[in-house]
């Protein structure tokens, strides 16, 4: 795809703080079947991964120049994009050929996309190769401008790093980002609580469909929170779940002078009301907008604490989608990367809803949800 085609699609970018003005999403009901079983499931799977492989091999990102021109920033950092991309590939190659676990003769929603691949270089030929049948042509059409927003926003988090840090690397080994788990895992986890009442609402969801998320809690709310509602009520608030942290305040502790005492503070608050649920009481740290330093990681390191990432956003502090929206974007990142951490907001309503119609793949058991007071 041409770099003045991306830009058309894209338009102005803004600051980091905000993110980019387009996001990926796009209408399920194009794709036409139901994912209700293993098999249908990994055949959906293994469509969006052609999709999105196809947007890769048709983007130039080669050189600073156009790189430049693509993420619409002058400072950019070709070789951590390359970096990026080189992982993109591998995971893409490893997650096709899980997807094709399921294809067998005798199962006649499995047969597409079943020919054998052993490279990155198979899967794009078969991704030239493809052409969508007629049932399928409004499907790839969303599903090629979804994945093409989906790289831009990529391709824009990994071009920033590190002057600008994030989700989509690691500092440090020791971070988690979600990559690492057995495929079909996910994790749920929710930021930026506690809102008593919405969080209340979907604990009570959580506890009804039996699942142990992890919220990742803002000091402030949460001291708030202490003095309204007392410990006993905030301790039953999250019961079942896990608590982690997320600073005191929500700004970039790239950037933040106090950030030690924002972690510290936050620490102490779920310490002291023995909140966080985890195996021998580990606090995990999410920071705002993924935004940290190596000095923060080193230091939580002290206190055997680690910084937790994710590798789907659902995006649904986006005013401009929809529940259904989020939900067809977190449903089409689970079957691209099929295993991970996804981040939502407890203080946003969308979040409730989402995770009412993802547990229904649990329970058709295509997928399953890493219980956060085992998780290490």
């Amino acid at each position: 795809m041409k770099i003045l085609k991306i830009m058309l699609i894209f338009g102005t970018v803004f600051s980091y703080a905000v993110g980019p003005t387009k996001v990926a999403t796009f209408d399920r009901s194009l794709w036409g079947e139901s994912l209700s079983t293993q098999s249908s499931f990994d055949k959906a799977s293994r469509y969006e991964i052609l999709s999105y492989v196809r947007q890769i091999i048709n983007t130039n990102l080669s050189t600073t120049t156009v790189l430049k021109k693509f993420v619409g920033r002058k400072n950019v950092n070709l070789s951590s994009v390359q970096k990026w991309k080189k992982s993109t590939k591998e995971e893409l190659l490893q997650n096709f050929q899980l997807a094709q676990k399921t294809c067998t003769t005798s199962n006649k929603f499995s047969l597409d996309l079943c020919k054998k691949v052993n490279s990155w270089a198979e899967l794009s030929i078969m991704a030239r190769e493809y052409t969508p049948k007629v049932n399928k042509k409004e499907w790839y059409k969303a599903s090629q401008t979804f994945f093409a927003y989906y790289l831009y926003e990529q391709a824009r988090l990994a071009a920033l790093f590190p002057k600008i840090t994030s989700e989509i690397d690691k500092l440090d080994a020791s971070e988690v980002q979600g990559f690492n788990f057995e495929d079909g895992e996910f994790l749920l986890t929710f930021d930026d609580g506690p809102k008593f009442k919405r969080t209340e609402k979907l604990s009570l969801l959580l506890q009804e469909k039996d699942i142990h998320g992890l919220f990742f809690v803002l000091g402030n709310n949460l001291e708030k929170s202490l003095k309204v509602h007392g410990k006993k009520k905030i301790k039953k608030l999250y019961n079942g779940s896990c608590v982690g942290s997320h600073g005191f305040i929500h700004k970039s502790h790239q950037r933040l002078k106090t950030w030690k005492s924002s972690y510290d503070k936050t620490r102490a608050l779920i310490a002291n009301n023995n909140l966080q649920n985890t195996p021998k009481a580990k606090v995990w740290f999410r920071p705002p907008y993924g935004q940290r330093h190596k000095k923060l990681i080193s230091y939580l390191a002290t206190l055997n604490d680690t910084v937790m990432l994710w590798n789907i956003d659902s995006q649904d502090w986006n005013r401009n989608l929809s529940a259904k929206k989020v939900e067809d974007r977190v449903v089409t990142l689970m079957l691209l990367h099929r295993k991970g951490i996804i981040l939502f907001h407890d203080i946003h309503p969308k979040a409730i809803k989402v995770v009412n119609v993802l547990n229904e793949y649990r329970e058709q058991k295509t997928i399953s949800w890493v219980d956060c007071r085992s998780f290490e």
